[in-house]
């Protein structure tokens, strides 16, 4: 895999070709980053709510086109795409409904969803160039090259989110299928998993987060043993 210094530089020649000088600086763990899904109709709503589609389908945006979508991958890392349209994210939740059978997902304390927060740095003297009003909201949308995007900052979203694997557990996890999450062990399926950059939002400090989103499927106690 590059290293953070090879991407870095790579975003850098994509923002001198014109991509928006969004750049990513690191990952947070919310204290409420973890949350189960005890039913196929949890995950069915989980998923239509992520891809932006049925009766969410009113939170797409011009952004939504620069959203990443996986498939099954933070570990074993398959490819992933950007869907673009909502005929494309309707064709992603049914690949992944179906993914999903064939796992056959337990719902007993094994299937969660993990948001953390992913933050950007953005010159502040350029912000108005992108700034626009939404729905009588002020919002932001950023011209970002495929590239810029997937090998950039979704790229380095997983990366760190795979070096927190190796950092000390916070405090606030206590339960053990929730510190398996943290450390990524004993995974036996990542089934879905996006970086929603249709979602950024302005922080305090002037940098912009974003939600990287998974869903784990755990392994049995009997799996884990061996």
């Amino acid at each position: 895999m590059e290293s953070t210094r090879d991407i870095r530089r790579m975003i850098e020649k994509e923002i001198k070709k014109g991509s928006a000088p969004l750049t990513f600086d690191t990952i947070a763990y919310p204290k409420e980053a973890i949350q189960e899904i005890d039913s196929e109709s949890k995950l069915k709503e989980v998923l239509v709510y992520l891809l932006r589609i049925a009766e969410f389908e009113n939170l797409a945006n011009d952004m939504t086109r620069n959203n990443v979508y996986t498939e099954n991958h933070l570990i074993h890392g398959d490819s992933f795409h950007r869907r673009n349209n909502v005929m494309e994210r309707n064709a992603n939740y049914l690949n992944v409904i179906t993914y999903a059978k064939r796992c056959k997902p337990d719902y007993e304390h094994k299937t969660f969803v993990e948001s953390v927060v992913c933050y950007f740095d953005f010159p502040k003297e350029d912000i108005g160039k992108y700034r626009f009003v939404y729905e009588d909201k002020e919002t932001y949308a950023f011209p970002l090259s495929g590239k810029h995007i997937i090998n950039g900052l979704y790229l380095m979203s997983i990366m760190y989110r795979k070096a927190m694997a190796f950092q000390e557990i916070p405090d606030f996890i206590t339960l053990p299928e929730h510190q398996q999450i943290f450390h990524l062990s004993d995974i036996r399926k990542v089934l879905f998993q996006c970086l929603l950059l249709d979602d950024m939002h302005m922080t305090d400090a002037g940098q912009f987060q974003a939600g990287l989103h998974t869903i784990y499927l755990l392994k049995e106690e009997l799996e884990c043993s061996n």
